[in-house]
């Protein structure tokens, strides 16, 4: 999210590699490919110290929108050099988003059997859900969890007029620690707030994954 200098790296790298690599540019193939092993390892190598192989940093904002895009850079890096060495690292940040994370839950919405049923947006509180049950915001991709401190003055109250979601006591509250939070709460923008900006880093990490 916003840094998206890997996708100018290997567009550039791509291009020097159909020249033949030729000598005398600002940054060459073999540079700028070290630019996105640079960023890869940094994210592996914290992934590795993370009991759910997280490479996003998840006690700060964006984390889900960070995932994806390691996700998506693992294939766009493979798609340059053909090396695979980190594909494991990019299968576990999708199924870190997909569910297999300390909170037990998807953070994309319809995906899986637990996934954000209360996102902070006007549209799928005022719809509520379709077909039985189908939530109206599927695809989505929220937030995800937060620094504690983010929610430390809590959720506030609910706008008029504004759907009460959920109905009962947060059922991830159990499972806040290591300085992070994951709500899923109607008037929790802080975790659950749907945003085009993590829906274009999924876009881009699922339709590579294919």
């Amino acid at each position: 999210m916003y840094d998206t200098g890997a996708l100018a790296d290997l567009d550039l790298a791509r291009a020097e590699k159909a020249a033949g690599e030729p000598h005398g540019l600002a940054a060459s193939y073999k540079q700028l490919i070290g630019y996105v092993r640079g960023q890869l390892d940094t994210a592996r190598d914290r992934a590795a110290a993370d009991p759910f192989r997280a490479g996003a940093v998840y006690d700060d904002f964006d984390a889900d929108s960070h995932t994806l895009g390691l996700a998506a850079t693992v294939r766009l890096y493979r798609s340059v050099t053909g090396d695979r060495s980190y594909d494991r690292f990019g299968t576990e940040q999708l199924d870190w988003l997909l569910g297999a994370n300390a909170w037990g839950t998807s953070f994309m919405v319809g995906e899986g059997t637990t996934f954000p049923r209360c996102t902070a947006g006007e549209l799928g509180n005022l719809a509520g859900s379709l077909d039985g049950g189908r939530p109206l915001e599927v695809g989505a991709v929220v937030n995800g969890p937060n620094g504690s401190a983010q929610f430390e003055d809590g959720l506030g109250d609910y706008l008029d007029g504004m759907r009460p979601c959920p109905a009962a006591d947060d059922p991830f509250a159990a499972f806040t620690g290591h300085g992070s939070t994951y709500t899923d709460d109607v008037r929790s923008w802080q975790s659950s707030e749907p945003a085009l900006d993590m829906d274009a880093s999924g876009l881009l990490a699922f339709c590579l994954s294919r």
